[in-house]
């Protein structure tokens, strides 16, 4: 019973975390009839943002309908479905520029960067946002990998004739 909980508290993280990556996700796709950005008065680039927009779309979507369908009874392909999703898709998305920026700087304070973005709308909390969905995105993968990995009478690969079957 223990395990079968801690897929379900990991999808609901996965559910929160996926959902909360939905809104700049729009935004990035909202851009669809601009072909390009104006960067200065002089410089013109190509409309990227939209074609982010609408794949980090499609991830969340895959990522939600996985973990409902397979990842919530213990499919173990869907375990590596949300991996791939975590890994490939919010880490570099999400993560790297933080680190890149973070690194950039040299050293950072962390209790007061983490305090003002929780206290103060803002820059500060918009920047923490993207480090918190990933990081709770890797909560939600290590919590349940005993219940993919462990005890394989308990395991529910997706194929006939399984114990639970």
């Amino acid at each position: 019973m223990i395990r079968r909980d801690a897929v379900f508290i990991s999808s609901v993280l996965f559910t929160i975390t996926l959902l909360a990556l939905v809104p700049h996700s729009l935004q990035l796709a909202s851009t669809w009839q601009q072909r390009s950005l104006q960067e200065t008065d002089r410089l013109w680039v190509q409309n990227y943002l939209m074609p982010i927009g609408f794949a980090s779309l499609g991830f969340v979507l895959v990522g939600l309908i996985v973990t409902w369908t397979g990842y919530i009874k213990r499919v173990r392909w869907t375990w590596f479905v949300m991996l791939v999703i975590v890994w490939i898709f919010a880490f570099p998305v999400y993560m790297l520029p933080s680190l890149l920026d973070w690194h950039a700087a040299g050293s950072v304070n962390w209790s007061p960067w983490f305090w003002n973005a929780i206290a103060n709308p803002g820059i500060d909390r918009d920047y923490a946002k993207g480090p918190m969905v990933f990081l709770l995105m890797v909560i939600a993968l290590i919590l349940p990998i005993r219940s993919f990995f462990g005890d394989p009478s308990t395991y529910r690969g997706g194929t006939e004739g399984s114990v639970l079957d």
